[in-house]
C-alpha cells in the first residue's frame, strides 16, 4: 500500500482522538485524547517520514501525562522546551516546514504551564491545531490537515459559546 494512503489512514483514527479532545470539558481528559493523538501520529508520521514530527510527538506525549499525573511543574515545562526544541531541530529533514511541529509543540508547553482555565487550554490547542494544519498538509498528510481545519473552526464554536455563556446555560438543559 502507498505510504502517504496509509499515512492518511492512520492519521484518520488520530483527527478522531482529536475531535474528542476538543469538545471535553475536563482538562485531564484533553490531554488523554492528547497523548492518545500522539501516539497515534507517530505511526502516521512513519509513512511521511517526518522526523521532526515524531520526535515532537514523542515529547509532548511525555509532557501530557505528566499534565495529567500533575508533576508538570515550571522546571518541567523548560525541560520540555529544550528538549523539544534540540530533538526537533536534531532530525528536522523537512526544511522551515519542519519546524512547525517545534514551534507548535513550545506554545502549547508554556500554555499547559501557565493556563488553567479551560477557555485558555482551548486556545492554546486551537493555535495548536492551525500549526499542525498547515504542517500536515505540506507533508500530504491531507486527511490531518482537513480534520485540523474542521476542528479549529469546532474548536472556535465551542470558545464563543463558552465566553458568551451559551455552553452553562446547555449544560443546565442536559
Amino acid at each position: 500500500m502507498n505510504r502517504i494512503l496509509l499515512g492518511n489512514l492512520i492519521s484518520f483514527l488520530a483527527s478522531l482522538a482529536l475531535t474528542a479532545g476538543c469538545l471535553m470539558k475536563d482538562p485531564k481528559k484533553v490531554y488523554m485524547m492528547q497523548v492518545t493523538e500522539n501516539l497515534i501520529l507517530v505511526a502516521s508520521s512513519v509513512c511521511f517520514g517526518s522526523w521532526s514530527g515524531i520526535s515532537t510527538l514523542l515529547v509532548s506525549t511525555a509532557r501530557n501525562i505528566l499534565l495529567v499525573k500533575g508533576r508538570f511543574d515550571k522546571r518541567m515545562m523548560y525541560v520540555f522546551i529544550v528538549l523539544v526544541t534540540v530533538c526537533g531541530l536534531a532530525v528536522n529533514n523537512k526544511g522551515l516546514i519542519g519546524l512547525l511541529p517545534v514551534l507548535a509543540t513550545v506554545i502549547l508547553t508554556v500554555c499547559n504551564y501557565y493556563a488553567r482555565e479551560i477557555l485558555a487550554i482551548k486556545w492554546s490547542l486551537f493555535i495548536n491545531i492551525v500549526l499542525w494544519a498547515v504542517y500536515f498538509f505540506a507533508i500530504w498528510d491531507v486527511i490531518s490537515g482537513i480534520t485540523q481545519v474542521v476542528i479549529a473552526a469546532v474548536t472556535l464554536v465551542s470558545i464563543w459559546r463558552m465566553r458568551s455563556g451559551l455552553a452553562e446555560e446547555d449544560a443546565q438543559r442536559i
